[in-house]
């Protein structure tokens, strides 16, 4: 069952927000700053696809593995997806401290992951969208 149409609608937007806000940072050398809306925007897009689902999660971060308790109900496409919108998710929501406190580690860490996260992250994103594009095209 599709349930919360506006409120999944609405959390992929953040999360396109989100992730426009990190590339914007990346551009302007700020690496860890990238990499903490990259979090929020992984988040908020796993979580637009549970609410779409009417998975009641628990309110934490790392939500990308309760994408893969409904993997049976996802078209084919997105089920291929999933692991890796899982684990680019879950490795974020890990780091999420790091992201808040970057003085507290070397810069050039920073920049590797940034640079390794940004497209998983884009890919992510834009599966995420599609699946609700494709679920919300009926009504």
């Amino acid at each position: 069952m599709i349930v919360n149409r506006e409120r999944a609608l609405r959390a992929v937007e953040a999360a396109k927000r989100e992730f426009e806000e990190g590339l914007m940072r990346a551009r302007g050398g700020d690496q860890a700053g990238a990499l903490k809306h990259f979090q929020e925007a992984t988040e908020y897009a796993a979580k637009a696809v549970l609410v779409a689902y009417g998975v009641d999660y628990p309110r934490i971060h790392d939500v990308g593995r309760f994408l893969l308790t409904i993997r049976d109900r996802y078209p084919a496409w997105f089920s291929e997806r999933a692991d890796e919108i899982a684990r680019i998710t879950d490795d974020l929501a890990r780091g999420r401290v790091r992201y808040r406190y970057p003085y507290e580690f070397p810069p050039e860490d920073y920049e590797a992951m940034a640079r390794e996260a940004g497209p998983l992250v884009e890919r992510a994103l834009k599966s995420c969208q599609r699946l609700l594009g494709e679920l919300f095209s009926h009504g």
